[in-house]
């Protein structure tokens, strides 16, 4: 009778073990300070789990949902991914730079430009390629920083004059125009032209800073002589133009029809111009993310290290910038 007793007691103990882990698992998924869970860089919470079924019923595997649960955050999967299934969720959630709320542009870019793969896609589509050229414009406030970006989806401020500008030495020009750059490009290109000299390249200055209203007449002009689409692939509109920013030049020849990309000049420029902190800004064969056709003679000051950085990654600035977002 004892023994029956004990293996009674014993298993009594054992069940009441067996409802309080239970009910300690109940209370830590319906309660709102669950406690987090860290993996793979990404903060979890118990509720989290509560989406497996919302994701089941929408038609995504086992598989799928393993891959949303280890990429996707459970904020972004309940304000995000809950409506409908994405065809191609899995597929664009395992880019780095994946953006939830952006899934809907993603499958619409993806639908009209296939060729692509999955993380160029999403790259693209941070990028902006999905909206025309000139819209959905956003004015920029870090102009005075030497990694601001001006292209066709960021504009200056209107009548943005930098505050720092110096007049370009005659012995890098062959004009007497006054051309005039920020303080902070005009050492470092002085710099670069001189070591091209050493190395039986010359190299000069045709074009540096631009007013807003020098850039107005210049789209203006080319739009009249050269048509519309000729002036949108070569000029900026005013407010979008690098020159303005005060932190790009134009060297030599800066003509489509001249073919400075087959000289030696251009090659020198290609493998050394970011050693002095310029990157070439419109490189052949990325018109269709920078907006502008090749310009071999275009060069940007971002400083030593960012331009030696962007070279070695070998994508266009706008790239550059999606990869590597704080």
């Amino acid at each position: 009778m004892k023994k029956y007793l004990i293996w009674f007691g014993i298993a009594m103990l054992s069940l009441l073990m067996i409802f309080g882990i239970y009910i300690y698992i109940d209370h830590i998924i319906h309660t709102d300070d669950s406690p987090t869970i860290v993996k793979d860089g990404k903060d979890k919470t118990k509720e989290e789990y509560i989406y497996k079924e919302d994701l089941l019923l929408l038609g995504y595997s086992v598989d799928e949902i393993k891959i949303i649960e280890n990429k996707i955050s459970n904020t972004d999967v309940k304000n995000y991914l809950l409506e409908k299934k994405y065809d191609n969720l899995t597929k664009f959630a395992t880019s780095p730079y994946f953006k939830a709320e952006n899934i809907e542009r993603y499958e619409s870019y993806y639908t009209k430009n296939n060729e692509y793969s999955f993380d160029n896609i999403v790259i693209y589509v941070e990028i902006g390629l999905d909206k025309e050229f000139y819209t959905d414009i956003t004015e920029i406030t870090n102009h005075d920083e030497i990694d601001a970006i001006v292209n066709k989806y960021y504009k200056l401020p209107s009548n943005f004059t930098p505050n720092d500008l110096v007049s370009i030495d005659a012995k890098y020009k062959k004009s007497n125009y006054d051309y005039t750059l920020r303080q902070v490009a005009v050492e470092p290109l002085y710099s670069m032209i001189d070591a091209a000299k050493k190395d039986g390249i010359d190299l000069w200055v045709v074009s540096a800073y631009r007013t807003e209203s020098t850039q107005t007449s210049l789209f203006n002009n080319s739009k009249n002589k050269d048509g519309l689409e000729h002036a949108l692939l070569y000029s900026a509109k005013p407010g979008h133009s690098e020159h303005q920013l005060g932190l790009a030049v134009d060297l030599n020849l800066a003509n489509s029809k001249a073919h400075f990309e087959d000289s030696k000049e251009y090659a020198w420029l290609k493998a050394n111009s970011y050693k002095f902190g310029f990157i070439e800004r419109y490189p052949k064969g990325k018109e269709f993310i920078t907006g502008y056709g090749f310009e071999p003679w275009h060069y940007r000051y971002l400083g030593v290290e960012l331009a030696t950085n962007v070279y070695i990654d070998g994508s266009t600035y706008e790239e550059y910038l999606i990869k590597h977002s704080k």
